[in-house]
């Protein structure tokens, strides 16, 4: 069978429901492969293209396959083929590679140092930490939309999460929503930092750019930057993480950093049975961060929110438990 005859055969529709997809197929709906709150997502030529407004990204079903389960070409194909019986009778004859185009970003670079100091004081990290999720290849800065940005990815290249430097919201643009993160490329499904958490035998899981660079700062202060990697999962929405993914997490001790609030739990309860039953880590434990009052006297309920937390909340018998945050 073809390639052609494959796409014909096993559409989007049928991937859509194969991999678990949440919501349904349509010319107007949420994209599955980034959190999204207003439809930007299409699928259209009876099942066959689809099309992502809001980042550029746009395909048929096996580019579909490949950016949900973070996998290459050939491992699409036999996704594809095992679903609807199938086997390739001839290998595929050698062409031409094509070279790979990422998306399109603007120059990023290592931040000033007034950038530096304004992002330690906008969220309460010390700068030191900032430069150390530089040198990981983490944190870079940037200028979007005529805007000054700091930006998270990391060694995959895949997905770019953008914030302002001012910690305003993005305007609303086009079909997009006014919006604090704007992310480009693909591949949430893969947690940012898992390449990197590979020699390590314990993990710090995340919710978001602003806790993955709160997990550095938490390890710097408590000296444990050699021995527990920062991984983070960007959006509480995105419950399904790439099975490539979660093997890297095999035989590790992983703590799970969920946001305080319902989305958060939810979202917590769904990574650790993926972490354990198809990662096949060694422990899971998830860290309670309620209870936090930050300084201006509002309830935090993030791992970003307890490096302002308040020093009142820290001598209280809740506030105990953050004495030591990182495993």
């Amino acid at each position: 069978m073809d390639i052609s005859e494959l796409k014909r055969r096993y559409d989007i529709r049928a991937a859509w429901r194969d991999l678990n997809l949440p919501g349904e197929p349509g010319k107007c709906c949420c994209s599955p492969l980034r959190e999204d709150k207003t439809p930007s997502f299409s699928v259209f030529a009876d099942g066959e293209r689809w099309t992502d407004f809001a980042t550029g990204e746009r395909g048929d079903v096996l580019d579909l396959i490949r950016a949900v389960r973070g996998c290459d070409a050939a491992s699409a194909i036999r996704f594809a083929e095992e679903r609807i019986g199938a086997a390739r009778r001839e290998p595929p004859q050698a062409t031409k590679p094509v070279p790979k185009t990422g998306p399109k970003l603007p120059p990023l670079r290592r931040g000033t140092d007034a950038e530096a100091r304004e992002l330690s004081e906008r969220r309460g990290f010390v700068v030191e930490a900032l430069r150390e999720a530089e040198r990981r290849g983490f944190l870079h800065f940037t200028n979007l939309w005529g805007h000054a940005a700091w930006c998270v990815t990391d060694s995959r290249r895949q997905l770019f999460e953008f914030r302002r430097l001012d910690g305003q919201r993005w305007p609303a643009f086009g079909r997009l929503t006014e919006r604090k993160a704007h992310c480009v490329g693909s591949g949430k499904s893969w947690p940012i930092g898992t390449l990197e958490s590979e020699p390590f035998e314990k993990v710090a899981v995340v919710e978001g750019a602003p806790d993955l660079l709160a997990a550095i700062h938490f390890l710097l202060l408590e000296k444990k930057t050699g021995t527990v990697a920062p991984v983070g999962i960007l959006g509480a929405s995105n419950h399904r993480l790439a099975l490539e993914a979660l093997t890297k997490f095999a035989g590790k001790q992983v703590t799970l950093y969920p946001h305080a609030d319902g989305a958060g739990r939810s979202a917590a309860r769904e990574w650790a049975r993926g972490f354990k039953a198809a990662g096949g880590a060694a422990r899971v434990m998830a860290f309670d961060l309620s209870g936090m009052q930050l300084a201006d006297g509002s309830a935090g309920k993030d791992l970003a929110d307890l490096a302002r937390v308040s020093p009142d909340c820290l001598e209280s018998d809740t506030g105990r438990k953050f004495a030591e945050v990182m495993p």
